[in-house]
């Protein structure tokens, strides 16, 4: 588990974000946690999990939506 208190601290400090120690140790353990959780995933499980498939979905919407207001533009031209 990487220690991320002085990274914490750093990153605060740049940003001129004040943080107490007990702030700053608080964000330190649950990054610290979170990165634990991460590093036991399978990176291929990970993508596949939060795959966003209406992402996708939105696209092809908005892309048929230009096609047809293209057609409509050209047709009244």
């Amino acid at each position: 588990m990487p220690n991320l208190l002085p990274l914490v601290m750093t990153t605060a400090e740049t940003k001129g974000q004040d943080l107490s120690f007990s702030q700053a140790k608080k964000i330190a353990r649950r990054l610290e946690k979170r990165f634990d959780a991460w590093s036991t995933m399978d990176p291929l499980a990970y993508v596949l999990h939060f795959w966003d498939e209406t992402g996708e979905l939105a696209t092809d919407n908005v892309m048929k939506e230009n096609a047809a207001r293209r057609i409509l533009e050209k047709a009244a031209a």
